[in-house]
Formats: structure tokens, sequence, C-alpha cells
């Protein structure tokens, strides 16, 4: 590529490129995306090992949650709170707390509960134009809770000359039970208008689930009654050498918790949660060796507990009372700059300024409003080595108003193009984790819980190694055949979990853990022809057992098998696309010390395995329309067995509940443009 190609690609780094998704099918490999890119870039020649979902599979899929697609992906592990309504997300054997979730390349602000995760289904699903997946630290470019890795949502942009409108409507039932009350019914609609350096763009949608009853008796539901209404606006500008635009994204939930009457009274609360999210970003090419991107961002959350007192005869009242009422804000602010400077073909440099900061309120934080301060500057740089090999060495320099931050940590990635058919890339990367304002200042006292935040607790530090090979199996025109091995080895001192007071046993805090690890090895294939899509899998991962440290005897690593299956298959002549996607989520075995008349011993728990399917057929009618129909967890799962009755801050108890049964679903999208041109032409 000449500078000058590469200095107009570099225009739009930092998500501002159209790129394509998986609905090109001969295109798959090729998939573009901007993840940690100096410019947007094939999967194929980035230095990190990506994994890209592209919109059709959403839609194929029917999914209303972003967990309905994740869940598909090896090393990717969903549990729900059920008390809460959250969902919680693991990744290479680490919690939520540790992946770094984002927007548009802007951390997403609003963790939520004790477990201190972002609740990846309060992000809007039908916005979503792909979303790219990194595996492994990301800490030097994208700062703390990038332990695990980034999950980068790109929201949809259109730069085509056009009129456009979409519609899409979803029905699906909760296990057997449908109805107007049950189920789910989603409704998204959004309208934009493009032309020459202007677009403006906006969208809304309501998702309503009306709970399920499962083994519950009375008023009350195994999973709890849901509405979220959300929007987003997106306007700007772009030319040859600039492009802008500012976009906000609103979440207004609501979740509903029905009680059961003891005596006269039932006490029912709601789970509100509001986020504005503002996001501006802008990009410039100053000549063909030098671009600039800046963004600016402020994100405004609240999560608010209301609680009222319901009586037979139907007379409702505030309810009042330690934890009844609760009102928590936060702010989140960043502003990021970053340039590229290409000083020849086998060697640029990426500096750029990362400044976060989070302020917190409400009866759940102690002493009032509470703040962090996260500034960093980075340097990165790629070396290409006569074309074959690929560095990307970085360093960050931090500076945390809260703990003593390392002076600085450090990555480096290659990338080695042994073939044209073989690709090796190794890294390393040593990566942070700041304690949070919920995990400093949390605090709160009822009935059943008695939680508080620990202003003593260490940042995390991890040392990481990843590695994959890539091997070009088959690659012709019409059939091609891809196969990746690759694995992975995290070891993280001062791990941050919740575990039981030292001064009180009735009292739980935050602590940190001495150390953890987790290791793993996977293998995935992928291979395309002209009308069919495969891909298959496995993942073994291990998970470090703290309990060894003290007893040698037990092994210090337990391990977990997974494996997933996607297959597309698309009738062209007729214009219907029938898909189906397949994962065992194996066993997870852990040993946890119990009492046993007054004594404490070792035993060993597993959380059971399962088997999760889903099933969709796609058809285009008419020259807008395409419907979609379908099963979800065709196995019929609905709990599985934890191994014990464990106990902490929230416990559910022997059994884990995953989902409420076997579902079916029936959807509707219509979409339609207008081209934009002299003439007026039509599309």
């Amino acid at each position: 590529m000449t500078r000058l190609l590469l200095a107009k690609a570099m225009l739009l780094a930092g998500y501002y490129c159209h790129a394509q998704s998986d609905s090109t099918r001969h295109q798959l490999l090729d998939e573009v995306v901007v993840t940690g890119q100096y410019a947007p870039q094939s999967v194929k020649n980035s230095v990190y090992q990506l994994r890209v979902i592209g919109r059709e599979r959403i839609v194929r899929q029917g999914a209303t949650r972003l967990q309905d697609v994740l869940n598909n992906e090896l090393n990717i592990r969903f549990s729900q709170d059920l008390a809460t309504g959250g969902s919680n997300i693991e990744m290479m054997g680490m919690s939520g707390q540790n992946i770094k979730i984002l927007i548009d390349g802007i951390p997403v602000t609003g963790r939520q509960g004790t477990s201190n995760e972002i609740n990846v289904n309060q992000i809007d699903i039908n916005s979503i134009e792909r979303i790219e997946i990194i595996e492994g630290p990301m800490s030097v470019i994208y700062g703390a809770d990038a332990l695990a890795g980034v999950i980068n949502i790109i929201t949809k942009k259109n730069f085509k000359d056009e009129l456009f409108a979409n519609v899409r409507v979803n029905e699906e039932s909760a296990g057997d039970e449908y109805g107007l009350r049950q189920g789910t019914h989603s409704q998204y609609g959004e309208a934009g208008w493009n032309h020459k350096k202007w677009k403006l763009n906006g969208g809304i949608g309501r998702n309503f689930f009306g709970g399920w009853k499962g083994a519950s008796s009375g008023r009350e539901l195994d999973w709890h009654k849901k509405e979220q209404v959300q929007g987003n606006i997106l306007t700007g500008f772009h030319s040859e050498n600039n492009s802008t635009h500012y976009r906000l994204d609103i979440l207004d939930e609501v979740i509903k918790n029905p009680g059961a009457f003891a005596g006269n009274e039932a006490i029912d609360q709601d789970y509100i949660t509001t986020r504005f999210m503002h996001q501006l970003q802008s990009s410039h090419r100053f000549g063909s060796r030098f671009s600039a991107q800046a963004a600016l961002s402020y994100t405004n959350y609240k999560r608010e507990i209301y609680s009222t007192v319901l009586k037979k005869d139907g007379t409702r009242t505030v309810a009042r009372g330690a934890g009844m009422q609760d009102l928590s804000r936060f702010n989140g602010y960043v502003a990021r700059a970053t340039a590229v400077y290409i000083f020849s073909p086998t060697f640029s440099i990426q500096p750029g300024v990362d400044i976060n900061v989070e302020t917190g309120s409400g009866e759940r934080i102690k002493s009032g409003v509470q703040r962090i301060n996260d500034f960093a500057f980075f340097l990165t740089s790629e070396i290409n080595v006569l074309r074959s090999l690929k560095l990307r060495p970085g360093v960050r320099i931090i500076h945390n108003s809260l703990y003593d931050a390392p002076p600085a940590i450090a990555s480096f990635n290659t990338l080695l193009n042994i073939s044209p058919r073989f690709k090796l890339r190794l890294a390393y990367a040593k990566a942070f984790r700041s304690p949070s304002l919920r995990e400093l200042y949390f605090y709160f006292f009822d009935a059943n819980h008695q939680i508080v935040g620990n202003t003593d607790l260490k940042a995390e530090m991890s040392n990481s190694f990843t590695g994959s090979f890539d091997i070009a199996i088959l690659n012709k025109k019409k059939v091609s055949l891809n196969s990746t091995l690759s694995g992975f080895y995290n070891n993280i001192r001062n791990l941050i979990d919740i575990g039981q007071s030292a001064q009180d046993p009735n009292v739980f805090t935050y602590i940190n853990v001495s150390n953890y690890k987790t290791r793993g090895i996977n293998i995935t294939n992928k291979l395309v022809t002209g009308a069919l899509q495969l891909n298959a899998g496995a993942a073994y991962t291990g998970r470090y057992n703290q309990l060894y440290e003290n007893d040698e005897t037990l092994p210090s690593i337990q391990w977990s098998w997974e494996a997933n299956t996607g297959v597309s298959y698309t009738f062209s002549k007729i214009g219907l696309t029938t898909n189906a996607w397949y994962k065992y989520t194996g066993k997870v075995p852990s040993y946890q010390v119990l009492q046993d008349n007054g004594q404490q011993k070792i035993e060993l728990i597993q959380t059971e395995g399962y088997h999760w399917m889903d099933i969709s057929f796609n058809k285009k009618i008419f020259r807008f329309l395409t419907v979609n129909a379908g099963v979800k967890n065709l196995f019929n799962i609905k709990q599985i067995n934890s191994g014990s009755a464990a106990s902490g801050a929230h416990s559910d108890g022997a059994l884990r509940a995953i989902a409420y049964g076997t579902s079916v679903f029936a959807g509707i999208v219509f979409e339609w443009n207008k081209k934009i041109t002299n003439s007026n032409n039509k599309r």
C-alpha cells in the first residue's frame, strides 16, 4: 500500500469506517476491524487475535439481548443474577470486572452490584454493526479493566448518500409461556438521511419481557419482568480529510420484583436504570504521513431501588427501613486523543493520551461523593520487517488519584507471516486493574446483606502470554478452510474478590487474593463455500485452585471443556437461509471449605455442564422484507446443579439458573432506502 493510501485509511481509524459484515460470505476472512488498530484493516493482517460477529448473524439469531449472541462464543460464559436482573460475564476464566466493554472505543460506565460488572444486556443490540472481541490484556491501549480482554461494540454508521428507514419486530415465548403480558416483545425503528458530507440518523426501540413463573408460587417469579426503552441519535459530517460525529445513546430500564405476602403485606421492588452516554469523535489527516483522532465522552448513569409495601386490600405505600430505597449516581468522563505518524513504510508510531474520571454518590457509596482520576500517556509503534514480520511494542505511563499505580506497563505483539498459508502471533502484556468506586466505597446493610467496601485494596496486576497459529488449509475461489490453534496464560497478583471480613464473619467485604492464574488452549475452524458457512471449535480452560496454596495434595489447576459449532446454508434460488448454533459448556470443578459439625473440610464440588442449541430460518420476501423464525434452547435447559449450597453475599443455593426452557420466536425486518443523486434515481 502506498503512503497516500495508508494515510487515507488512517483518516477512518477510530471507528469511522463503514466496514463489511459477515453478510458477504466470500469476504469472511477479510473482515475489516478497528479495535486497537492504527487504521482499519483485515482480521488476518492484525497483530491481535480477533473475533468478529457481524450484524447479519445478530438478525439471523433473532437476538434481543447481547448475551444471546456472545453466549455461543468459546471462552465466554454467563451467569444470571436473578435477585437484581443482571447478567454476569466471564472470559478466559476471569470475571466481568476484568473485561473492558466499549462502545465505539469508549468505555461503558455503570458497573453493578457486588460483582462490579457491566450488564451487557443493557446495550442496545439493534444499533450494533458488528462486535470485535480481543482475548488477552489490552491495558496499554485501553487502560484498567482490560486484563481478560476487550469487547468493542461498533455501532452502525451509514456513509452512503441515501434516505433509509428500518423497522424490526420480534416476538418470543418464555419457555411455554406467551401472551400479551408474557414472553418477549421487541420493536425497533430507525431512520436517517445521509447526503454529501452530512448525516443524521436516529433510532428507538422497546424490549418487554413479561417474566417467567417457573417454580415460584404466589406473586413471585423465577425471572423478573423487565422493560427497556433504548434510543440513539447520530449526526456528523465527513470529507476527504476530516470526519466528525456526535452520538447519544439512551437507556431506560425497569425490572419489577414482586414479593410474597407475609401476613397482610408484601414488599415489591423496582430496579430502575437510566443511562445517557454522549460521544463526540473526530479525526483529521494532515498530509500523507500524519493523522490524528480525538474523542470526548460523558456518561450519566443512575441505578435506583424503589420499594413499596402492598397490602391485601390493594393499598400501596412507600417502604421504609434499611436498604428499602436507594439511588446511586455515577458520572464517567473520558478524553482520549491519539495520533499516527508514518516515518516510512516500515516504521510508524502512535502516541496517545487517555483521561478517565469517574464520580459516584448515593446511599450505598460511603462519605458522599467519591471520585477516581486516571491519567495516562501511551506510546506504541509498528515495525514491519521484510514484509513478513510485524512488531508492535507499547508502553503506558499511569497516574491514578487513589492508588499507587505502576510507573509503567508494557506490551509486545508480533505477527509473523511464515508463508501465505501460515501465520504466527505471539504476545506478552503486563496489565493492571485499579479498584473501582464500588469496591472501595460500597456500603450496604439490610436484613439479608452486610457488605462494605475496602479502601485498603491494592490494584490488580497481571503478566499474560498469548499465542496463535493460523493455517489456511484451503484458499480457493469457491471454498476456503482455515484453522487456528491458540493458547493463553495469565498470572494475576492481588485479584480482587468478595469475602468474609476478618473482623466480623457476618460482614462481607472486598479483599485482595494473593494469586490467581488462568490458562487455556483453543482450536477453531472455519469453512466457507458458495452456500455453506461452518464454524467449529473447542476450548480447554484451567482456573487456579487457591486452596492449593494451603494443601499441595490438591490440584493447582481445575480444567473445563467447551465446544461450539455454527452452520448456515443458503438456498439462493428461494432466498432461504437455515442456521444452527450449538455450544457445550463443560462442568467447572472447584474446591471449597465447608463446615461439617463444626469442623472444616475441603470438598470437591462441580458446576454441572450443559448443551445449548438454537436454530433459525430466514426468508427474503418481496424487496424490503425479511422474515425469520426459530427455536432457542432446544435442549430445554432451565437450571444446572452447582454442586453445593454455596454461601456468600448473593447465594442461589445448589441450583444455578441458566434459562427458562425452550422458546420459539418469529420476527420481521423491513429495510428501505432511496439513493440521493442529482437525477433523484431510486436505488
